[in-house]
């Protein structure tokens, strides 16, 4: 979460060679096996009807004049993550105080070359303007996207949508301008529950963020995940309590019915879960990352106190796939509680499940499930290690009776970071300009003047990860030598260039998961850049035939913020990074301002995933929208583009892969 939302190859060695990096296969020493230690359970809600893909009539809807925000309250945030005691790292190398690792850079392409599908997902417009208007403004979209069939399924904050694959929306959504666009579904309608808000003075209703969804070809189903905090029907204050939502489909129509459970993540010992003493009584479940394999369903959240400064590190939850499948009210599940890390000593923090085609989960040690766990938020300057996780036994998921174990491992890498934040190209800001104006807003911040500067992923987590060949691929983003970069202050806005840039760092380990523990080796690691400029929140993807791709936002100081992917052939490295989703304009949102708490928010993490005839779709924050003050001034929503207090937007491609 981290938001102020007020409201890979089959042949390693080539690219290796190619990026003048060095395979290693030392692997650290492995912290031994654990069991769960807790039973939860997930509450059957029940099932949802088809999703409705025409508007309500017209005289349902609000009829607001153009420019209209609705009004009340628009800025919300529970404001967690930020304040805990989490890992936080590499401020010794944003300080300056320690050189960041040096990189060579790939040139820039605007060539399409492989681009099969490209297209502007869901935006801040859709995302506010959405159940008729009752929703908050917020900030980032934090990206959830699947592809199957036909269909390209999109879930962000606070909005779901159903794309054909050449992009042509299917569910126009209940329109808070009869005239607009469409807008798909909130989360709360999609996941059958009350408006978040009903403007413009309540009731209020659960507040849902992070936002996820995999496709499973082996079972043709959809699921979909968000997490959730409920809210005082007649305040909206936050009481602490909060669930993950699971939703799963009934068939392999995403427009379709959907089975719908809930997850208490309070962990206060109420509702069969384990009590961690959190203050106030409620633990908070922030974070919500998923994966599948053969017989698992997992999701990994990072455990904070919700009223407190306590954090839990990693709650991993296992659930039996095939009973979600079946719609069983009461699925087999079980709970790695406050997860440690024997490579970092300290708790683990962000989990990222490593998924894959079906044909590529590991059997090994009757089914292992894979994690990776980025070291850079527990060192202040560079770290040379990442961590990986096996969850073994998961075959017997499929029974009632399963019996999981949960191994760590680490491997010796190249050096990398925790990237700070990123520059962008100065143009139009009308959000800011209004907010630097006592005549728009009634405020002044003197310190902040266009363009904003963007986080850049400053968690440090790892952002992408795949299983191809029996190899994990995983990437985050980290500081390099160049330009590009910023130094921000978080206290008022204040920011300058710095001699850095953000650039990607992947690696290529081989795990080796069997009844006694996991090994791992380090087939290889390396760097993406390119010159003065930055690319954020990286994933990867590898195809049946170990061509694959690096998706990731760009943005620099001649770059407004774009989708873009960087492909590479079997056995090579990339050789160019496309720009797929061109921007039009800086990013203009509240969080980077006073109002926001000068958090300038974006990712929080992207999307990707491969179909299995090889296609390598990827799902990345861009800008879209672009307006003068004069034309903000007239209409807020640029057009239906955007809303006072946002301009993000989503791009989705498809690539097919490099022979």
């Amino acid at each position: 979460m981290k938001r102020s939302q007020y409201i890979a190859v089959a042949t390693v060695a080539g690219m290796l060679a190619a990026l003048g990096a060095t395979a290693a296969t030392t692997t650290l020493a492995a912290a031994a096996p654990t069991r769960p230690s807790h039973a939860p359970k997930a509450t059957y809600v029940g099932e949802r009807a088809p999703l409705t893909t025409s508007a309500p009539s017209a005289a349902a809807l609000r009829t607001p004049g153009i420019g209209d925000v609705l009004g009340g309250t628009e800025l919300k945030s529970p404001e967690v993550e930020a304040r805990e005691n989490s890992p936080q790292g590499g401020s010794s190398v944003l300080n300056g105080n320690v050189r960041p690792p040096s990189a060579a850079s790939v040139p820039l392409s605007q060539n399409q070359s492989g681009v099969v599908s490209s297209f502007q997902g869901l935006n801040h417009f859709d995302s506010r303007y959405s159940g008729g208007g009752n929703t908050f403004s917020g900030e980032p979209p934090d990206q959830g996207m699947c592809v199957g069939g036909n269909y390209v399924f999109e879930i962000v904050n606070s909005v779901v949508q159903v794309y054909t694959k050449s992009g042509k929306p299917l569910i126009a959504g209940d329109k808070a301008f009869p005239d607009g666009p469409s807008v798909g579904l909130t989360l709360n309608e999609f996941f059958d529950l009350p408006p978040t808000f009903v403007r413009p003075d309540g009731p209020f209703g659960p507040y849902m963020f992070d936002t996820s969804c995999l496709y499973d070809p082996s079972t043709q189903r959809w699921f979909a995940t968000s997490a959730n905090l409920d809210q005082d029907p007649a305040t909206g204050d936050f009481t602490g309590a909060n669930q993950v939502w699971l939703a799963v489909s009934t068939s392999s129509n995403p427009l379709g019915s959907w089975k719908i459970w809930s997850i208490d993540t309070s962990n206060n010992g109420q509702n069969g879960t384990p009590d961690h003493g959190c203050l106030d009584g409620y633990c908070f479940g922030d974070y919500p990352q998923i994966g599948m394999d053969a017989e698992g369903f997992y999701i990994a959240t990072n455990e904070f106190e919700f009223f407190g400064d306590g954090f839990n590190g990693t709650q991993l939850y296992a659930l039996s796939k095939d009973d979600l499948v079946a719609g069983q009210t009461s699925p087999t599940m079980q709970m790695f509680e406050n997860v440690p890390t024997a490579t970092y000593n300290d708790l683990s923090y962000t989990m990222q499940p490593v998924n894959a085609l079906p044909a590529e989960w590991d059997p090994s040690a009757n089914g292992t499930m894979y994690f990776g766990m980025s070291g850079s938020p527990y060192s202040d300057s560079l770290v040379r290690s990442i961590a990986l996780y096996g969850l073994s036994n998961t075959n017997s998921l499929a029974t009632n009776d399963p019996y999981l174990t949960l191994s760590e491992t680490s491997v010796p890498t190249q050096a990398y970071a925790t990237p700070g934040f990123a520059q962008q190209q100065s143009g139009p800001m009308p959000l800011l300009s209004c907010v630097n104006d006592r005549a728009c807003i009634g405020v002044h911040y003197p310190n902040i003047r266009n363009p904003l500067v963007l986080d850049a992923g400053n968690s440090g987590k790892v952002y992408g990860a795949w299983l191809h060949d029996g190899d994990v691929y995983l990437t985050t983003g980290t500081p390099l030598t160049g330009s590009g970069a910023a130094w921000y202050n978080t206290n008022n806005g204040a920011w300058k260039g710095i001699k850095q840039r953000t650039g990607v760092a992947w690696f290529v380990v081989r795990p080796d998961a069997s009844a006694s523990g996991l090994d791992a080796s380090l087939q290889g690691n390396g760097y993406l850049a390119v010159q003065g400029a930055n690319l954020t929140y990286p994933s990867i993807v590898v195809g049946p035939t170990g061509a694959g791709a690096i998706g990731a936002t760009l943005t620099g100081p001649n770059n407004f913020p774009s989708a873009a992917v960087a492909q590479f052939a079997p056995g090579k490295a990339p050789s160019a990074v496309q720009i797929t989703g061109q921007g039009v304009g800086p990013n203009d949102g509240f969080t980077g301002t006073g109002v926001g708490g000068y958090d300038p928010r974006w990712g929080d993490y992207p999307a990707a995933t491969v179909t299995p005839d090889g296609t390598m779709w990827f799902a990345n924050e861009y800008v879209a929208s672009r307006c003068t003050s004069a034309e903000f001034a007239v209409d807020t929503t640029c057009g239906y583009n955007r809303s006072f207090y946002a301009n993000w937007s989503t791009h989705i491609t498809g690539v097919t892969p490099l022979q």
